[in-house]
């Protein structure tokens, strides 16, 4: 069995990003770690994984989503990470949202009914 700390090989440049965004396992605690984030931890982040996108998503194709290896799920979750990054790098060109207050939260809920 894979060190759950490990990512697939192939993916160990990841690790530094890994040990931050691959320990997060929810969208809230995502958004706050961008917030909490400099610029340049976002970036170096950013520039390392968004370019590989295809390359992780074609590797996780290869596992069950509801029971992917500790490896492949540590990769996913950094990947997720990624979203959070974007919002920095591509949108705001800051961590946090441009006149909220820091730190916040947002809170998502689905609703079925209008």
């Amino acid at each position: 069995m894979a060190d759950p700390q490990s990512l697939p090989e192939g993916f160990e440049g990841l690790a530094p990003f890994a040990a931050v965004w691959g320990q997060l396992h929810t969208q809230e605690e995502r958004y706050l770690q961008r917030q909490q984030s400099t610029m340049t931890q976002i970036r170096d982040f950013y520039d390392a994984t968004a370019p590989r996108l295809d390359e992780i998503f074609c590797h996780l194709e290869q596992f069950p989503m509801d029971a992917l290896p500790d490896a492949e799920a540590l990769l996913y979750r950094t990947a997720l990470g990624l979203t959070e990054a974007a919002m920095a790098v591509e949108v705001f060109g800051q961590p946090c949202v441009p006149y909220a207050p820091f730190p916040h939260k947002m809170a998502i809920q689905w609703s079925e009914h209008c």
